[in-house]
């Protein structure tokens, strides 16, 4: 790859307003390299060594999360630059960035990069400027439910959220409560208490940072099934139940009707997943579908396929909406189907079966 005239830096937003003798200096510095689809380029948790500008091409910008899955934050194209942010601060790579097709790139060392930004203070006041704004979207987007929303719905999100304070101990929500608001963990972690009966409440979940919780609620208008009480100091975002969903629901609940399931044959890749519990699933269920009840599906994302469809059902479409709105939110392809099993038009298994099956392996 051959390098073009110096001028062309201007297209990239960190040059656009340098002088032309700064352009051709760091013209000068930079390298030509180029990457096959598939391929990394920046690895989380690595040291800063090198500043990309993307010439050609695009790449995938991922983060990972709870339980080692990587999320997606951004699709990067021809024009934008990224690594700057781990040479700035000193720190180490805080996303891995991979090659979604074959791309070609100039580099900048760290070296070089550092030089630059001591020697022309345009470029660092332009540089430090940009670095702020995209730490403050950074910070969204590393938080789960936010990651995949569309550009539009971000920027449309961003004016709506309202931060809370929670003390070590202290509610964040109730029991029993109608649900008004939806909450992401922007720091600290709680836990989730489920009361029985006269039972004692018991722990059944933890919330860490970047969680979002109280969706259920605000999708099945259903009272809250549990409590979520401050296990350390805590700051919540809240978003209230118009602009979730209007921007959350929107994005992430896929309803079918179950007719148009069954026009669909079968297939590896079609998953029918019955969230309802363990009993129910043993009563009847749709043939070949496998049974992860709902208070259990954050813990088996790890077992999920992204290259699936996941026809998800319950009785009559009320858990299923908020499991599919859960797993679509979390990358993965879902669908809740409308009405349930009640509405099943095809034939249903009944009798005893295993508990809860594997959902990467239907039967």
């Amino acid at each position: 790859m051959s390098k073009p005239d110096y001028l062309s830096l201007r297209h990239y937003c960190y040059f656009s307003i340098l002088s032309n003798a700064a352009l051709k200096a760091i013209f000068e510095r930079l390298e030509p390299v180029s990457y096959s689809a598939g391929s990394m380029i920046v690895q989380e948790g690595a040291g800063p060594d090198s500043f990309y500008l993307l010439r050609r091409g695009e790449v995938l910008v991922t983060k990972r999360i709870r339980w080692e899955q990587e999320t997606p934050l951004s699709i990067l194209g021809s024009g934008d630059c990224f690594g700057e942010m781990a040479l700035l601060t000193c720190s180490p790579r805080s996303c891995t960035v991979r090659a979604r097709t074959d791309v070609d790139l100039f580099r900048l060392g760290q070296v070089d990069f550092e030089e630059i930004v001591r020697r022309d203070a345009t470029f660092a006041d332009v540089v430090e400027n940009h670095a702020q704004g995209l730490m403050q979207w950074d910070r969204f987007r590393t938080l789960r439910p936010f990651a995949l929303l569309p550009s539009e719905r971000m920027a449309a999100l961003a004016g709506k959220l309202v931060e809370r304070r929670f003390s070590p101990g202290e509610a964040i929500i109730r029991q029993g409560e109608e649900g008004h608001l939806y909450y992401v963990m922007k720091s600290g972690e709680a836990r989730v208490l489920r009361t029985t009966g006269s039972e004692a409440p018991q722990e059944i979940d933890m919330i860490f940072q970047g969680e979002g919780f109280g969706e259920e609620a605000l999708i099945t208008g259903a009272p809250r099934n549990a409590t979520v009480e401050a296990r350390s100091n805590v700051a919540v975002w809240t978003l209230d139940r118009r602009d979730f969903d209007q921007i959350m629901k929107t994005s992430f609940l896929e309803e079918v009707f179950p007719e148009d399931v069954t026009r669909n044959g079968d297939s590896q890749a079609q998953v029918f997943l019955d969230v309802r519990l363990a009993q129910e699933f043993e009563e009847e269920h749709i043939p070949r579908a496998v049974n992860v009840p709902l208070n259990e599906l954050r813990h088996r994302y790890p077992t999920f396929r992204r290259d699936h469809v996941y026809y998800v059902y319950c009785l009559q479409g009320v858990r299923s909406a908020s499991a599919a709105f859960l797993m679509n939110s979390n990358g993965f392809n879902a669908r809740s189907i409308k009405g349930g099993i009640h509405a099943w038009p095809g034939a249903l298994e009944t009798g005893p079966r295993m508990g809860v099956h594997t959902p990467t392996k239907p039967t």
